[in-house]
């Protein structure tokens, strides 16, 4: 008995995508991607509806005081982001329909994270999600009589945020080794890697602060880095051939060398976000002839 396993057969939505400037693509938490706007793999996002696209819901704290009018900001943050798609699943076949409909509602999960991608023009900005499940459906037709199906999916992004793509400065390292005497006769003297400071600026060009991941690639010792005048003392080598990655995300501090976690190695340290919008001067000391570069996702408040 030989077995043929087939996708299901897609039937070209007619009309036209109603994203016409944009691009919407879910990549389910399996890794399945799905062209949302244009509906290539059965399943379209449709555009009245829609929601998350826009600004998080924002917490703010005040207090107000007789002493003077109005009141007193005391901070902000930014909460949970609801989502919410309207859907039409469709295919050739109602076999074929309940098939496509099983793959897609498979990447949505209530703890494993998918990512919801859009892209306007050359910019491209990320949200992940997971499934909330907590609409009740009705079908008003069965759909596997016409092979289509449309649906109300609520979902929730737990960082709230839209990241951008990363943004990277350096590597900075240290000099050559050059000789300082060039006559011939004179004795070899060389300028050798030093500990002196390097002294640079980053843009982030996001909406919110954002925490920057360091990469020192050994050898190095004497490893000081630091956004403005906070620092980050490494309090161990890095050998030649190793590399350290530091991400200094509050919500996940981690540094790892070669992979391995050393973040108790690391000890406690005062990590200091880059500010969102500006440019801010970074400190990286370190002696030997290794490298060292910096990164960040900015973060904003809208898709676009």
């Amino acid at each position: 008995m030989v077995l043929i396993l087939a996708r299901p057969v897609v039937v070209p939505d007619p009309r036209p995508s109603p994203w016409q400037h944009l691009s919407m693509v879910w990549v389910g938490w399996d890794g399945s991607t799905w062209d949302l706007g244009t509906g290539e793999e059965g399943v379209r996002l449709l555009r009245d509806g829609v929601e998350g696209l826009h600004f998080p819901p924002i917490e703010k704290w005040s207090s107000r005081s007789s002493a003077f009018p109005g009141k007193r900001p005391r901070g902000w943050q930014a909460l949970e982001r609801a989502v919410f798609w309207p859907l039409r699943i469709r295919a050739q076949s109602s076999e074929e329909w309940r098939v496509l409909q099983d793959r897609f509602f498979n990447t949505i999960h209530p703890s494993r994270h998918g990512e919801w991608q859009v892209q306007a023009g050359t910019q491209v900005r990320r949200v992940r999600l997971t499934g909330t499940f907590e609409d009740p459906h009705t079908h008003p037709l069965d759909p596997y009589a016409r092979g289509l199906g449309i649906y109300g999916v609520t979902l929730e992004a737990d960082r709230p945020y839209w990241s951008g793509d990363p943004i990277s400065a350096g590597p900075w390292s240290a000099v050559e080794e050059v000789d300082f005497f060039d006559a011939e006769g004179s004795p070899p003297f060389h300028i050798s890697a030093s500990n002196s400071p390097t002294t640079a600026s980053f843009t982030n060009p996001g909406d919110v602060d954002a925490y920057p991941v360091w990469t020192v690639v050994g050898p190095a010792d004497d490893i000081e880095l630091g956004v403005g005048s906070r620092v980050i003392d490494v309090p161990f080598a890095v050998a030649e051939g190793e590399t350290l990655l530091i991400d200094t995300d509050p919500r996940n501090i981690t540094a790892t060398l070669n992979g391995v976690d050393v973040t108790e190695d690391l000890g406690f340290q005062r990590f200091a976000p880059i500010p969102a919008k500006a440019t801010t001067s970074l400190h990286v000391l370190a002696t030997g002839e290794g490298s060292v570069s910096v990164s960040l996702t900015p973060l904003y408040f809208r898709a676009f």
